[in-house]
């Protein structure tokens, strides 16, 4: 047991610190919107190292993990422009059908290379994957939960963004070690475990808070540090 113990407290560790990685990059560089001033500045300084066109912007990273949105063309006329620099960021303005604009901006970056702006949007989604295998291979192959019902965390798993709900699970559950035996069913008949309801519920109540905490702090903070396209 004790072996066992210290094997599941280093790999949960282990995913700790996947998360903090994972979060860091989408806020590093998750797209901001700036100006079009922004924009001709970076690109004389020679600061555009990719660049994309497209129409809006749609995320296909894994539901509920961190954003990563890719730009699309959407069968319009591309409006949208969006570049990274050295530093791995990203920005984009949208020039709302200025053809003047467009015109001008596509002259200037025709030297740039154009490519992915998202740098490191395969380094979110693995290890977004990673904590999905994780968690679903111990929720359908492993030792049936002690603090909820497999129904509880895979609704915390299923709507709650960012991976809270799994990170939730990495310090309240220990599938590796817990033994299955569960505490003696209340005077109702009742399990003491937390139902799925419970966890629906929850998850639910915690992606609306979620929701508004990011647009209070989007306002308060601005788009430079609460990017909009961050969420999920």
């Amino acid at each position: 047991m004790a072996s066992g113990g210290s094997w599941w407290r280093a790999a949960r560790l282990i995913l700790i610190a996947a998360w903090v990685v994972a979060a860091g990059a989408a806020w590093w560089s998750a797209p901001r919107q700036t100006d079009v001033e922004r924009a001709t500045a970076d690109i004389a300084a020679g600061r555009v190292v990719a660049y994309e066109w497209g129409a809006h912007w749609n995320d296909n990273g894994p539901d509920r993990w961190f954003s990563v949105p890719m730009l699309y063309g959407g069968g319009t006329a591309p409006t949208v422009f969006a570049w990274r620099t050295p530093d791995n960021r990203t920005h984009w303005i949208d020039t709302n059908g200025d053809a003047t604009q467009i015109a001008q901006l596509r002259a200037s970056v025709a030297e740039s290379p154009s490519a992915n702006v998202l740098a490191l949007s395969t380094l979110i989604n693995g290890i977004g994957l990673l904590f999905t295998v994780v968690f679903l291979g111990m929720i359908l192959a492993g030792r049936p939960p002690v603090i909820g019902t497999k129904w509880y965390w895979f609704w915390l798993f299923a709507l709650v963004p960012f991976g809270l709900g799994l990170l939730y699970w990495t310090f309240r559950e220990v599938p590796w070690t817990k033994p299955t035996v569960f505490p003696p069913l209340k005077d109702d008949g009742s399990e003491h475990r937390l139902r799925g309801l419970r966890g629906l519920v929850t998850a639910f109540l915690i992606s609306v808070a979620v929701s508004f905490a990011l647009y209070g702090l989007r306002a308060l903070l601005g788009e430079g540090i609460i990017p909009d396209l961050l969420s999920p």
